[in-house]
């Protein structure tokens, strides 16, 4: 066959535009399956955070994909000591907005509610930080799920301030990636 043939020349100009057309898809594809590799595509995609409310902070904070369990340092700076009577996590509040939906639902020392042996009342004084180990619920029960994804949530606190009485409080909004 003639390489200066008039049909060839188009030939080769179709092979060439498919071949330059397949590397940039082929680099394309590559350049996606990348990206969600490192992350970008993964289902968890709002940043960590412990929004307190005021009088409260949050340190760190994880949540156990497997055992539902949230571990959170919160410190409180009401101005004077505080006795921590229970603790709870829900993914809801109440019709109310008062307490918890599910789970904990009055803020008790319940040992039912904790891992690792109950819950033991605490002082807790202004300045001062506290870990607390508790189970999170949602709508199903103890509030496990995919490692990455996300659990939204509420955390409350039944607390006795001297000589004011007991109160139970929200005391922090998470949102924590399920480890």
């Amino acid at each position: 066959m003639d390489r200066h043939a008039p049909g060839s020349k188009k030939g080769q100009a179709a092979i060439d535009f498919l071949v330059s057309y397949g590397i940039v898809l082929i680099a394309l594809a590559i350049t996606i399956i990348i990206l969600f590799k490192i992350s970008i595509g993964n289902s968890y995609t709002s940043s960590p955070y412990c929004s307190p409310s005021p009088g409260f902070s949050c340190g760190f904070f994880t949540m156990n994909a497997f055992s539902g369990v949230l571990n959170v340092q919160i410190d409180q700076a009401t101005g004077g000591p505080i006795t921590v009577g229970g603790i709870a996590c829900s993914s809801d509040l109440n019709a109310s907005g008062n307490m918890p939906e599910f789970g904990n639902v009055q803020v008790t020392a319940n040992s039912v509610y904790y891992p690792q042996g109950g819950f033991v009342q605490n002082a807790l004084y202004s300045g001062s930080a506290k870990t607390f180990t508790l189970y999170c619920y949602d709508s199903r029960g103890i509030a496990t799920g995919q490692l990455g994804n996300a659990f939204t949530g509420y955390v409350w606190m039944n607390y006795t301030i001297p000589n004011y009485g007991q109160r139970t409080q929200l005391i922090a909004t998470v949102n924590a990636k399920y480890t």
